[in-house]
């Protein structure tokens, strides 16, 4: 007899489950509307309750071919990159780096190894934090395997650190457009965001260590319940390796385009069509390093790309979820109610109301670009009738957007990281939660020493 399991629900469940709660909430919720300026951004006090024009499930289905559209550039950089990632992790080259560093370290590989990659990604993720570098979740599955871990722990190794990077990071997309907006110079206050992201760092490189050292001692301590084994047969740790001087190589030319999509993006203004220019010439690259023949180096650029087809499937039902919020007019009510409380607190406190409440904005609006036109020019005249300085108001919308991306399923990325490494949601949220709340603490402590000392 066959006893029905009641299992928890695949990401495009949710998915589809939270645009059609969303499709509910544009009728209850009061449609409201802010007037923009010419620069696109609201004017403060200029809110308004407006005719409700809710959206029903029919007209949901029909915004789906938009909003998988709009997503196009997202599409391309997630296809180039996997295709990229992919000729890396079939020419062995990681597997060699893994089994080096085992052979050499023996029982402190763990210990040394993912602190090591949590600061590379930390660094990367906040010097050009993008959606892209969940691609990464693929090698932190091969690393999984190789040192008998489970999906859990395959998956933060590389995701954790960027995201937590990318919270705090002086140089990304969103704090540049917040301070631009606020009138402070970009990558303005830079010493105090480092001091930040040392914590921050810290912290994930701890909190992945540590489970994977306690999975590793016991795998029956394993949250996600299965242990993963490397494929092609066990080798002995104790077994000689020698490091190829074209594994180097080709690891060193897979951050390579992030590197220099950094300086790029900073320094430029690149756009995303430099890092899909870069990340493919990389590509290129590498099947000239491993000596691929172009049919074979097209055929394992093609799987890796291939791989990014449900995710990218995925990414447009959360596109569409936000969609369906904006055309409700829903999200400027639900600002505006939120604003009301903020006002009420001490300017310390309100400086913590503000980043709370992007944190909890961002699990309808994962997007911190998209989400900047919206409530930063609510935020600012609040914050300066409290005497909030422009600079921790960046903070806490900085803080309050990053900290909650590797919670919410609509966030596009988390989905992606889910897909690639096999992860249930209700498995990552038991691993994940405890570390928002851990961050979440911290960031509070933070602003309100910093909004404390008037820092600016």
């Amino acid at each position: 007899m066959v006893k029905n399991k009641l299992a928890f629900p695949h990401v495009m469940v949710l998915l589809v489950a939270l645009a059609a709660v969303s499709c509910a909430l544009t009728y209850v919720i009061p449609a409201g509307t802010y007037q923009f300026d010419d620069n696109g951004y609201v004017i403060a006090d200029s809110f308004q309750y407006v005719q409700n024009t809710p959206v029903n499930l029919w007209s949901a289905v029909l915004k789906l071919t938009s909003a998988i559209a709009s997503m196009g550039t997202t599409f391309a950089l997630l296809f180039v990159l996997g295709g990229m990632v992919n000729v890396l992790i079939s020419s062995g080259a990681i597997e060699n780096v893994v089994d080096f560093s085992i052979f050499r370290l023996q029982d402190k590989s763990l210990k040394v190894l993912i602190p090591c990659i949590t600061v590379m990604m930390s660094l990367l993720g906040g010097l050009a934090g993008n959606d892209a570098m969940i691609t990464f979740v693929a090698c932190g599955m091969l690393l999984a395997r190789r040192t008998r871990l489970d999906r859990v722990a395959g998956m933060a190794i590389f995701y954790l650190p960027y995201i937590t990077g990318q919270a705090i990071g002086p140089t990304v997309l969103m704090i540049l457009m917040c301070q631009e907006m606020c009138g402070i110079p970009a990558v303005s206050g830079l010493s105090v965001r480092i001091v930040i992201w040392i914590i921050f760092t810290v912290v994930c490189a701890v909190y992945n260590t540590r489970y994977a050292l306690r999975v590793s001692r016991d795998p029956s301590k394993s949250i996600d319940g299965e242990i993963l084994e490397p494929e092609g047969g066990s080798r002995d740790d104790n077994d000689p390796v020698s490091l190829r001087r074209s594994s180097v190589v080709s690891v060193l030319m897979i951050l390579l385009p992030f590197v220099i999509y950094a300086y790029g993006s900073s320094k430029y203004n690149w756009g995303f069509e430099y890092l899909i220019g870069i990340g493919f010439i990389g590509a290129v690259i590498l099947g000239g390093v491993f000596r691929f023949t172009p049919n074979d180096w097209a055929k394992r650029f093609c799987e890796g790309a291939t791989q990014m087809g449900a995710v990218c499937l995925l990414i447009g039902f959360s596109k569409l979820i936000s969609t369906i919020l904006a055309d409700g007019q829903v999200i400027n009510t639900i600002a505006h109610a939120a604003l009301g409380l903020i006002q009420s607190m001490g300017s310390s406190f309100s400086a913590i109301g503000m980043f709370f409440f992007t944190t909890l904005f961002n699990f309808m609006m994962p997007s911190g670009p998209a989400k900047v036109p919206i409530l930063m020019p609510l935020f600012m005249p609040v914050a300066d009738v409290l005497g909030i300085t422009r600079q921790v108001l960046c903070t806490c919308y900085q803080l309050g957007d990053g900290l909650t991306n590797f919670l919410t399923p609509v966030s596009s990325v988390m989905a992606t990281g889910l897909i690639l490494s096999g992860t249930r949601y209700s498995k990552w949220m038991r691993y994940a939660v405890p570390y928002a709340l851990i961050l979440i603490g911290v960031s509070a402590v933070c602003i309100f020493f910093l909004q404390s000392i008037g820092w600016s």
